[in-house]
C-alpha cells in the first residue's frame, strides 16, 4: 500500500498531460491522516456503523506500518502525520473533482476487458469483437498472447 501511494501517477507532466508524475517524481509531501482506520457503514439505516473497523490497538498497528513503509521508501523527511487517534483540524486545498480509492484487498475481477472469450492460438489470441449500431458489426482481433498474461 505505501509503495503504490508512493508511485500512483498523480500529477500533470510539464507539457500538460495528465496522470504522468508521481508524488516521488515531484518531489512532493506526503501527508498521512490516521483516520483511514476508521470504517463506518450506513447501508442500514442513518447512523454510522462502525463494526467492521479495526480496534484501536489493531488500528494504531496497521498505521504505524503503513507510515513506516512510506518513510522507508521515500524522503523521511518529506512523510508527515498527525497524532493517532486525537482530533485533528486538517485544512487543505482539494486539487480537481477526483477521488481515488486504494484498496489493499480488491475483490477478484473476472473478464476485466469485456472482451468475449476466444481461442490461443500460437503466440495470439484470436476473437470477434461486436458492437451494437444499427445493423450488428463484427470486427475480429487479433492479440499477442503475451498481453494476456
Amino acid at each position: 500500500m505505501a509503495s503504490k501511494v508512493l508511485k500512483v501517477k498523480l500529477w500533470d507532466a510539464e507539457d500538460g498531460k495528465k496522470w504522468k508524475r508521481s508524488v516521488q517524481d515531484i518531489e512532493g509531501e506526503v501527508l498521512c491522516v490516521s483516520q483511514f482506520t476508521l470504517l463506518a457503514s450506513v447501508k442500514k439505516g442513518n447512523k454510522p456503523d462502525f463494526h467492521k473497523s479495526a480496534l484501536p490497538k489493531e488500528a494504531r498497528e496497521l498505521y504505524d506500518s503503513f507510515i513506516g513503509g512510506v518513510r522507508t521508501l521515500y524522503q523521511a523527511e518529506r512523510v508527515k502525520d498527525g497524532i493517532f487517534g486525537a482530533m485533528m483540524d486538517v485544512a487543505l486545498v482539494n486539487d480537481g473533482p477526483v477521488t481515488i480509492d486504494i484498496d489493499s484487498d480488491p475483490p477478484p475481477m473476472e473478464n476485466v476487458s469485456g472482451l468475449p472469450e476466444g481461442e490461443l492460438e500460437g503466440e495470439f489470441f484470436k476473437g470477434h469483437l461486436s458492437k451494437t449500431f444499427d445493423v450488428p458489426v463484427r470486427t475480429a482481433y487479433e492479440l499477442p498472447a503475451s498481453l494476456l498474461e
